[in-house]
């Protein structure tokens, strides 16, 4: 696996001649909320893009804040009040046709029943048809879904049987990766490991994110903490997959 710490490894889509190792390297980066980087907190809680697009992420409404935590980086979305929704906007809605998504997260999954889990979305709705990604599962089983278009069966990864899922409250890297063409495969990632792959998304429908986390009593949600986020708008090489998640997994001490 190509790390790239400061050797000067070629990436197949580098466009940085730096030695030491950035996300900005890899072309196609649409967003970059990087821990410990660019938070500004009070009445407006903002986590500055580091990709160079200027797409921030940031709440004004005060109860609809995630509790940030400055010694580990986090966004807390579990939130205290149940009628409140947790969330963070974007300032621009990233519109995904082929993409590489990681988000750096640790969860409070249940041992029963089964929950939502629910990361990136397009509509703030407790219970959406489209445009999202989301565990659901328990400690016991867990399935992915990748949803976009109009909701046509073309148009969504459903209920994969997914295995090496992450371990209750415990950091790791969480990666999506899809194709442009039809048919194409859709993988999940729990740091180096497999967690599944599906053809079953075989339109060319784009996955459209403007939220990140949420959280509604009787709804969808994202419970636990999320340490770093980066969208690229491309299926990255397996290279370019490693050296990502190897440098999420060292700056995020995982």
């Amino acid at each position: 696996m190509a790390l790239g710490l400061g050797l000067g490894i070629q990436r197949d889509n580098k466009v940085s001649s730096d030695e030491a190792f950035s996300l900005t390297d890899i072309a196609g980066l649409q967003l970059w909320a990087k821990n410990k980087t660019g938070v500004t907190t009070g009445a407006t809680l903002t986590w500055a893009d580091q990709s160079g697009n200027g797409n921030d992420l940031t709440q004004a409404i005060a109860n609809a804040q995630p509790a940030y935590s400055a010694s580990t980086g986090s966004f807390d979305f579990t939130g205290s009040n149940n009628a409140a929704p947790i969330y963070m906007v974007q300032d621009s809605a990233v519109s995904l046709g082929a993409f590489t998504t990681f988000y750096v997260l640790d969860l409070n999954i249940p041992t029963a029943p089964a929950a939502n889990i629910f990361f990136g979305f397009a509509t703030l709705d407790a219970d959406p048809l489209n445009n999202y990604i989301q565990f659901f599962g328990n400690s016991s089983a867990m399935y992915g879904y990748v949803r976009g278009g109009a909701n046509t069966v073309a148009d969504q990864v459903n209920a994969l049987p997914l295995s090496n899922y992450p371990t209750n409250a415990t950091k790791f890297v969480f990666t999506i990766r899809k194709d442009a063409a039809s048919n194409a495969t859709v993988s999940f990632k729990n740091n180096n490991s497999t967690m599944g792959s599906s053809t079953t998304f075989s339109s060319t429908a784009t996955v459209d994110l403007d939220f990140l986390g949420f959280k509604q009593s009787g709804g969808r949600s994202l419970p636990g903490r999320c340490y770093e986020v980066a969208y690229y708008n491309q299926s990255l090489s397996d290279s370019d997959v490693d050296d990502v998640i190897g440098d999420l997994i060292t700056r995020n001490s995982i």
